[in-house]
């Protein structure tokens, strides 16, 4: 059944490229007219409205719609990096002397009919030193090498439209001097419509150093007042725009504030008005319907006007999807997928820290509740075992729940960071209340199985179905942080891979209990490679260092099952295995064309190209910069010694709790192994580094304690002549 699940959910990954099977072709083509790009910093679909912005509200409804990742080199996107990044068509940045304050891009010095942008050479080298190596320039240099024309409207137009040498072919001050006339013969036309950041200006503090304003600062009426100028010079450009000519207005960054998902909008002038596919925006750069990022753009742009761009760029072109009608409920799916996003966003910097103090909580309590009791207080410490037992499952079960919260729609409420919790609390309760309500609760491995199966379970589906639980979940990832979009990220991927090895020790304890041990091996093997295909596989997980870090955690895993010795000469074929199996995949993946290739391909050919070393050096200081965050690195360290010191800690029987536990089932001691070197191998492999085993303890350490408890508590009712003697089942 398990292989047949997977077949099924690679099929249509291998045919088209996996969560991007519905989208439809490039909506791109050879235009008519010019492309005009109107960037309009800090607009968010919560700002279009019938009464405030009329124009763009009609737009909406023709055209196609989506939200817009707008991350660039740095969490911070000013106007300036949006542009730059438009330019490269690859994350870029703008060097700023204080990193929360944006700085307004310089004045282009005019030259005839054209202008260049002064130091624009100095953003060329930052940017080429950048970890993303972004070629600023690139689009403005594409066109003009392909026998363009260009021309910006406005400071920030500029820096997006200007070749590498700075220079565009045409320049106005602002929209307002765009007539028909002035686009004639123009290729590309870029526009900065810059209303919203000028309500945000920098101004000096107490200490004379500059302060950007808040957004709530800003009274709600002024905005709208300024929605509604904004929305009028729109109209007045839209009607200036020729027949053929194609729009896309996009927000480039944010006007004040940390970043939320930005407009896009796109459709093809007509004499009639702005016409398009009524439908979402896509591409594979998110193989998610209605959300394109930032990147998306430049390509978009070239393809539209016939170009290539002539070489690899960090961004997809926009494609189409069906979108719910009318177009009033299209756009409140947008506002409310930014909503997720920038709550789940806020909530992750509290909810690593609650984590953090629950999980180190839990192993206090425990670990009092394991020795406080006399044995005079039986029935007492009967109860407080009981309870550090379930406590323990909670914690275990909590990533799981942070999952499945999201099919509660708890985005959509009132107060939606509230909601988001009490949906998680709400599952996590049903997830142990499910391991300790069936007669499964009076085995050993028997409730964590149980946690440990769910884990795995909703993961595996929810890879094949599009990672749809993942995005916006605190434990998953964010449109807004844009470190992945699809597949299974580094964190979902040490709560999957923990699960999947504690769950087969469960599943092989029971089998080899019943002497079926060969079954038990088969079973492991199974599903640990159905759990390798589905991670590694281009369109699913597509999780390159998942495959290498998990192919050593199932390697030992198994060979402790099947009670055969691990040596350094096969650990050496393993680790062979698990390079010929991710670069099969890649190489399999960089075989696809480019517009459908997956992190693996886009890998194989820097290989190729003899690129691959900036990319590794990125990830390698990524990881490294992750022993920094605090929070990670003490949960990792709190399992660690609430593992090997506090659960060894001699009791009654002169041995720990851990060892007692390894006793009545060994198989636990396999899957605790196994996960501790999947977690290993994943801090050196993965740029999320002490993220990787800080999840995996997470999920191990509490599934272990309750197997400890039950330990503790079944040796308790042993005779107290034969303390020490194993369990029947072990003789067997």
């Amino acid at each position: 059944m398990l292989v047949a699940a997977v077949l099924l959910c690679t099929a249509p990954a291998a045919a088209s490229s996996g969560a991007s099977a519905n989208l439809g072709p490039d909506h791109t083509g050879q235009a008519d007219g010019p492309v005009v790009l109107v960037g309009v910093p800090g607009l968010l679909w919560e700002d279009v409205t019938p009464e405030h912005t009329p124009a763009l509200w009609e737009m909406a409804e023709a055209g196609a719609i989506g939200n817009v990742s707008i991350r660039t080199a740095t969490s911070r996107t000013c106007p300036t990096d949006g542009w730059l990044s438009v330019s490269a068509g690859q994350r870029a940045l703008s060097d700023r002397e204080r990193f929360t304050v944006c700085e307004p891009a310089p004045e282009p010095v005019v030259d005839g009919s054209g202008a260049t942008v002064p130091g624009f050479g100095d953003f060329v080298d930052q940017n080429a030193r950048s970890v993303f190596s972004a070629p600023v320039g690139l689009l403005g240099q594409t066109v003009r090498d392909q026998g363009g024309l260009t021309l910006a409207a406005g400071p920030g137009a500029a820096l997006g439209a200007a070749d590498e040498s700075g220079r565009v072919d045409h320049y106005v001050d602002s929209a307002r001097d765009l007539s028909q006339e002035r686009l004639q013969g123009v290729s590309l036309a870029t526009v900065e419509l810059p209303e919203l950041t000028s309500l945000y200006p920098a101004e000096p503090d107490e200490d004379d150093e500059p302060q950007e304003a808040k957004p709530e600062d800003v009274p709600e009426q002024i905005r709208e007042d300024t929605l509604e100028t904004l929305d009028s010079r729109l109209s007045a450009l839209v009607r200036n725009l020729p027949a053929g000519a194609t729009l896309m207005v996009v927000g480039v960054s944010m006007d004040t504030g940390p970043s939320q998902l930005t407009v896009a909008l796109t459709g093809e002038m007509t004499a009639q008005g702005l016409v398009g596919p009524s439908a979402f925006l896509a591409s594979e750069s998110t193989r998610r319907p209605g959300l394109v990022t930032l990147t998306d753009t430049t390509v978009t742009v070239l393809r539209t006007l016939g170009m290539d761009p002539g070489g690899p760029t960090g961004g997809r072109a926009w494609q189409t999807t069906d979108r719910p009608q009318p177009a009033e409920e299209a756009m409140v799916r947008l506002v409310d997928f930014n909503t997720a996003a920038v709550v789940v966003g806020t909530a992750i910097p509290g909810f690593f820290s609650g984590l953090v103090a629950i999980q180190l909580l839990i192993y206090a309590a425990a670990a009092y509740a394991m020795h406080r009791y006399s044995w005079g207080e039986r029935g007492k410490r009967a109860v407080v075992l009981s309870v550090t037992r379930v406590v323990a499952l909670a914690g275990a079960a909590f990533p799981v729940a942070s999952y499945l919260a999201n099919l509660i729609p708890w985005w959509a409420t009132q107060f939606p960071l509230l909601a988001l919790l009490a949906s998680v609390l709400a599952v996590d309760a049903l997830v142990v209340a499910l391991a300790v309500a069936g007669p499964w609760r009076r085995t050993i491995l028997g409730p964590m199985t149980v946690v440990a199966g769910a884990t795995t379970l909703v993961l595996f589906v929810d890879l094949c179905v599009g990672a749809h639980l993942q995005m916006n979940s605190p434990t998953g990832y964010s449109p807004i942080v844009a470190g992945r979009f699809y597949g299974i990220g580094n964190i979902a991927f040490a709560t999957f891979a923990t699960g999947m090895l504690m769950a087969v020790a469960g599943i092989s304890h029971s089998l080899i209990s019943r002497g079926r041990r060969r079954a038990a091996v088969v079973t492991t093997i199974v599903v640990g490679a159905a759990s390798v295909l589905i991670i590694g596989w281009p369109g699913l997980g597509t999780d390159f260092g998942g495959v290498i870090a998990l192919i050593p955690g199932l390697a030992v895993t198994t060979m402790m099952i099947a009670g055969v010795r691990i040596t350094a000469l096969r650990m050496a074929a393993v680790a062979v295995v698990s390079v010929t199996a991710i670069s099969l995949l890649a190489w399999m993946d960089y075989l696809r064309p480019v517009e459908d290739r997956s992190h693996f391909g886009a890998f194989a050919e820097l290989v190729v190209n003899g690129d691959a070393g900036t990319v590794l050096a990125r990830k390698l200081g990524a990881m490294l910069g992750t022993l920094g965050n605090w929070h990670l690195t003490l949960l990792a360290a709190g399992a660690l010694v609430f593992l090997f010191a506090v659960l060894n800690r001699p009791g009654r029987w002169r041995i720990g709790a851990l060892q007692r536990a390894y006793e009545y089932a060994p198989t636990l001691r396999a899957g605790l192994t196994g996960s501790l070197v999947t977690a290993l191998v994943g801090f050196a492999a993965n740029d999320s580094g002490v993220a990787i085993p800080a999840l995996a303890l997470t999920v191990a350490v509490p599934l272990t304690l309750s197997a400890c408890v039950w330990a503790v508590q079944q040796s308790e009712r042993e005779p107290e002549e034969n303390p020490a003697e194993p369990p029947c089942v072990q003789k067997a």
